[in-house]
């Protein structure tokens, strides 16, 4: 049978950065195929940019007009026409989110002023597997941004909010897609998405990238490789088991950038390098998960998710410290994980009526952390407006501190729709427990039963708008519970004030959402013996405008503004990495 050429619409993109155009190939097939047959070429298949039913705000099936909180969403229609191969990429353009320079080697994300490091989420579960390092999009179908408070749901951490990747599946389609591109820098990349059904029950996906690339700053490169195979099992009828597994292996020279002097950077040219010649830093990450979906009939749904993580990694960084005059004291960190293991359960049973929605669940999460660290003070101070490049001391890698962190959490969410009128509630119970063990010295501990929670209320104004009302609180363990410091026994708590309007324009191909909020954070301070002497207070407050989707059949866009007001509430200072403002806009139109 022969199938339809179609051609490749051309996409026009004005946005925050220029994308190298892709080349875009897959082969489409029911079957094998035969010597008469035509096999098809494709290219961009065109979806849009607006998702309607995020899972991430409730995690169940409530429409986003009905989420009482701000959640947002790149789509893998964005993600393509972006170009985006890592995480950075895709989120470089969603309000209230920012990124930092993760010291030169990772991603990480302030989300309305607080860093969101910890708070990396995969399907719904807790992704510490690719913590120092940069995450791939190639098996990513879209990503959730919830923003603000999420502790009722999610358990510890999300001061400012949460990012949830969502993972492609496979779903029984038949096809091959390879892509190419080039950017910049001399970044190439290569990527495959191949699926196929294997029988009417099992279907299986594999997605496999290579991307190297060189930097701006003259001896800064990367490479990086992953792969991720996937199976789904369709045992009997209202059965779904996904079984996924992630592979990755990342090298990179990690960069922290230029020294500052009187409170701004040295002026220099932009490929100038401070550090090592011989600085780097090697991973390898592995996550296995497996998903299973139990719908006993129209009103119940059992979800039971679980998911292992395995980190190795060693990282050499020459680092630059004080300025003192013209020069700049250097210091060699050497530290890895050896390894660094992620463990989660997660059990969830939804109930869902005419008028109402009842989930119960709970989970279990543990971290555990083998730390290794050591350092190299002697090298001499560099000049800053003119540094000798070259390899620095290598110190070695030396046992330094053992860190368990377990959490176990309880929690239910009702959603009661009485006419136009929405209420969302969510009460979450959590027992918080780390051990800390560092070399040559007694075990620590710090445990403690948190509750966390959310009350929304969502107005219908028509079946297009909506507005809403939230009240939140969540916990947050000091330093996101990897370590213990014994002047910060107490954990933090972090409560959200939130008031927004969300409506679909043009038959809900355009999504907008408007929110106005208020998060203020207590972290208390103790002394040795873990009582509270005093306590930082801050407030962060703004506004958020968004706008995804389409505007007609061939032009997307997505446009994000942001202002933010956050402060310290005894001293007035900004944190770090934070900006008053931030804009962007993407726009793509196709021909054709």
């Amino acid at each position: 049978m022969n199938k339809l050429l179609t051609l490749t619409p051309l996409a026009v993109a004005i946005g925050s950065s220029l994308v190298a155009p892709s080349a875009v190939a897959s082969e489409e097939t029911n079957s094998t195929p035969s010597a008469t047959e035509t096999i098809q070429v494709f290219g961009h298949q065109y979806e849009g940019y607006a998702e309607h039913m995020p899972q991430s705000g409730t995690k169940t099936d409530v429409e986003w007009l009905d989420v009482p909180q701000a959640v947002s969403v790149v789509t893998k229609t964005e993600m393509q026409d972006r170009g985006a191969v890592r995480l950075v990429d895709a989120l470089d353009g969603v309000a209230g989110v920012n990124n930092t320079l993760g010291e030169g080697s990772r991603d990480q994300f302030m989300i309305r002023g607080f860093d969101s490091l910890n708070d990396m989420y995969r399907d719904g579960l807790r992704d510490d597997g690719t913590l120092q390092s940069y995450r791939s999009l190639a098996n990513v179908e879209r990503v959730e941004i919830v923003k603000g408070p999420a502790g009722a749901l999610y358990g510890r951490g999300s001061a400012g909010g949460i990012i949830n990747l969502v993972t492609k599946r496979a779903n029984g389609e038949n096809f091959t897609h390879v892509n190419g591109s080039v950017g910049s820098n001399n970044q190439y990349v290569g990527q495959v998405d191949s699926s196929m059904a294997f029988t009417d029950k099992v279907n299986g996906r594999i997605n496999l990238e290579y991307r190297q690339a060189d930097s701006y700053v003259d001896h800064v490169d990367s490479n990086d490789f992953f792969i991720a195979p996937t199976i789904r099992v369709l045992p009997a009828e209202g059965h779904t088991i996904d079984i996924d597994v992630e592979y990755a292996h990342q090298e990179l020279v990690p960069y922290r950038g230029v020294p500052s002097k009187n409170g701004k950077p040295v002026d220099l040219p932009v490929s100038t390098y401070f550090g090592g010649t011989n600085d780097y830093q090697e991973s390898d990450s592995l996550r296995i998960a497996v998903d299973y979906e139990w719908r006993l009939n129209d009103q119940w749904v059992w979800n039971n998710r679980a998911a292992f993580n395995h980190i190795e990694l060693e990282q050499k960084g020459t680092r630059q410290g004080k300025v003192t005059g013209n020069e700049v004291s250097q210091t060699v960190n050497n530290f890895g994980y050896d390894p660094r293991t992620t463990t989660t359960l997660q059990s969830e049973l939804v109930w869902e009526t005419r008028d109402n929605q009842l989930m119960v669940g709970a989970d279990f999460n543990q971290i555990d952390i083998d730390l290794t660290l050591a350092s190299d003070k002697t090298l001499p101070p560099q000049n800053i407006y003119d540094p000798v490049v070259g390899p620095t001391p290598d110190p070695g890698f030396k046992p330094f501190r053992d860190n368990t962190t377990t959490t176990t959490g309880l929690y239910v969410q009702d959603v009661y729709t009485w006419g136009d009128l929405s209420l969302i509630g969510n009460v979450r119970y959590d027992s918080m427990e780390l051990e800390q063990q560092k070399a040559g010295s007694d075990k620590e501990k710090l445990d403690d039963d948190k509750v966390s929670y959310r009350a929304g209320l969502v107005y219908r104004i028509n079946s297009d708008t909506s507005v809403y009302a939230s009240l939140a609180r969540s916990w947050q363990l000091p330093y996101a519970g990897i370590y213990i410091n014994p002047k910060l026994a107490e954990f933090f708590h972090t409560d959200l004030k939130e008031v927004g309007a969300k409506a679909y324009l043009l038959d809900n191909a355009l999504m907008l959402n408007a929110a106005l909020f208020q998060i203020d954070q207590e972290q208390p301070q103790t002394n040795v013996d873990g009582d509270v002497i005093d306590k930082i207070e801050v407030r962060h407050q703004g506004i958020e405008l968004e706008a995804r989707g389409q505007i007609t059949k061939q032009w997307d866009i997505s446009v994000g503004y942001s202002y933010l007001d956050a402060e310290d509430k005894a001293t007035g200072k900004k944190p770090n990495d934070v900006s008053d403002h931030l804009f962007s806009l993407w726009s793509t139109y196709q021909f054709g």
